[in-house]
């Protein structure tokens, strides 16, 4: 089987899996789209284990900081320029944290964030629940690889 073949099958059957526990289970707090945009982000980051921790530290990293920001805006006042400025301050940071090699897969991190203000996430056990599906969405992503890969067979 081809590898572009044999990823597309795992895929598929991994997605049934994710479906089932995301949305089937609710009590699991997973979010789906969460996971799905952590899986894409593991094969945009190119795949393997490099690519595994490369998204994961970013993003958990763009999570956790924004859920700080909005911890702040809402000390602030929770108004729009607090808001606004706060924001801008978190988008710096985001992009100069890639300065640390751990941090530095930029598209992760403001993928973290954006999945943390799509969750309308306003607490820290919100940015919990957001974080361990970006690990699980990851986890995903590096299953559907291996798999797949297994799958091949020597042309």
């Amino acid at each position: 089987m081809k590898l572009l073949h044999a990823l597309a099958l795992s895929i598929a059957l991994l997605v049934a899996l994710w479906v089932c526990l995301s949305i089937g289970m609710p009590n699991l707090q997973l979010n789906p789209w969460i996971g799905f945009v952590a899986w894409a982000t593991f094969f945009a980051a190119g795949g393997g284990s490099q690519a595994l921790g490369k998204s994961a530290f970013a993003a958990l990293a763009g999570v956790v900081l924004t859920a700080g920001t909005m911890w702040l805006v809402a000390l602030a006042g929770g108004s729009l320029p607090a808001l606004a400025l706060l924001v801008a301050v978190l988008a710096f940071v985001l992009v100069a944290m890639a300065d640390v090699a751990a941090l530095s897969y930029t598209p992760a991190a403001f993928l973290g964030a954006a999945t943390y203000f799509g969750a309308t996430g306003d607490t820290f056990e919100k940015a919990l629940f957001v974080g361990l599906t970006w690990i699980a969405g990851l986890t995903f992503g590096y299953l559907s690889e291996s798999f797949g890969k297994r799958m091949t067979r020597a042309a």
